[in-house]
């Protein structure tokens, strides 16, 4: 009986135990079940903010299968640009795969340019370097009929259909204008351009940047233009080179940028030299840190494009290359200024032409 008894007991044990271990295993399982879930949310989250990404209409079937090329897509031009690119594709049923390069990695383009042609999409929207490895890869993807879109700077020597942005040689005078109105048209100044290539020099839009800026300040003659300087390297490239002109020009009154990554480097120097009030800043672009050093009065005032409008122009753009073999080759986007009395107010806007997806 003894021995029964114990055997009950054993087994009633086991049977407990065995109730506790399942409730633990399904304890696990459903933790884990609900972080896959959470995972999975958040992965849908991100998705569309990938470096690459496909945008299309999910109702449709999408009649292209575009690529674009872009960089700088983590200021508020860039999500701006991005949900222009994907209003269009929505309505014309367009499939997009979007690639977010470096802007100083030539290499990086190249690369993506030439899947888009082992690819075989129907077109490509592109906004990189102008050089002449750029300009040979476009007028390969012509030739081998796919369609190309430039879109923020131009590649005017290549034979790209089309050019979609703004007048670089307006962006010049606006910035000239700006500079006068900061330095109530008396003083010196100096200019940092980024990317200059030897080649084709006399037709980048950098050149024509600043030949629009000249047009204004040659006006003037209590202003000259002492230095203009070439930036490959971006932000510790602008911090460099604008020591070297303060302690060359130690009178310098206003600095004219025409990159995001220079303006900021510009800003930060003039900052931690406590020069803020003695050199005015007139730069380009509109990231979240610039937004800051204009809220703040150490910028002046920025050009920015439109981004929301090229994002949705080049769509059509391109779409009316590959149904009508022609479009105009160059689409004139304008540009805003942004300064410290505007800057609610451009901000409010931008948000609101981002929206909520992307």
């Amino acid at each position: 009986m003894i021995g029964k008894h114990i055997l009950i007991d054993y087994q009633e044990g086991w049977t407990k135990m065995r109730k506790v271990i399942l409730s633990i295993v399904t304890g696990i399982l459903s933790l884990v079940l609900i972080f896959s879930l959470f995972l999975s949310f958040l992965y849908m989250k991100d998705f569309d903010y990938n470096s690459k990404n496909i945008i299309t209409n999910e109702k449709d079937v999408p009649k292209y299968h575009l690529m674009v090329i872009s960089n700088e897509m983590d200021s508020m031009s860039g999500e701006a640009f991005l949900n222009g690119l994907n209003d269009a594709s929505h309505k014309m049923k367009v499939a997009l795969e979007v690639n977010n390069v470096k802007k100083e990695d030539v290499d990086e383009q190249l690369d993506n340019i030439n899947i888009a042609i082992a690819s075989k999409v129907d077109g490509i929207i592109l906004q990189v370097t102008d050089n002449d490895k750029i300009k040979e890869a476009i007028n390969h993807a012509v030739d081998m009929g796919i369609p190309v879109i430039t879109v923020f700077e131009d590649v005017p020597t290549s034979r790209r259909q089309s050019y979609v942005g703004s007048n670089s040689f307006e962006i010049g005078k606006k910035a000239g204008r700006l500079v006068s109105n900061a330095i109530n048209s008396k003083g010196d100044i100096a200019i940092i351009l980024d990317n200059i290539q030897e080649n084709n020099y006399l037709e980048t839009s950098k050149n024509l940047i600043l030949s629009g800026f000249k047009d204004i300040i040659n006006q003037y003659d209590d202003m000259e233009i002492k230095k203009v300087e070439e930036s490959k390297l971006g932000l510790l490239g602008a911090e460099e080179i604008i020591n070297r002109i303060i302690n060359s020009y130690p009178d310098i009154s206003a600095i004219f940028c025409s990159s995001i990554k220079d303006t900021i480097g510009v800003a930060q120097v003039i900052v931690d030299l406590n020069k803020v009030g003695d050199i005015s800043i007139i730069g380009y672009g509109d990231s979240e840190e610039l937004l800051k050093y204009i809220d703040k009065h150490v910028i002046y005032a920025s050009i920015v494009d439109n981004p929301y409008d090229i994002g949705y122009k080049s769509i059509e753009a391109i779409l009316d290359v590959m149904t009508n073999g022609t479009t105009s080759s160059f689409y004139d986007t304008g540009v805003n200024i942004i300064t410290k009395d505007n800057i609610d107010e451009y901000t409010q806007e931008r948000q609101s032409k981002e929206g909520d997806d992307i």
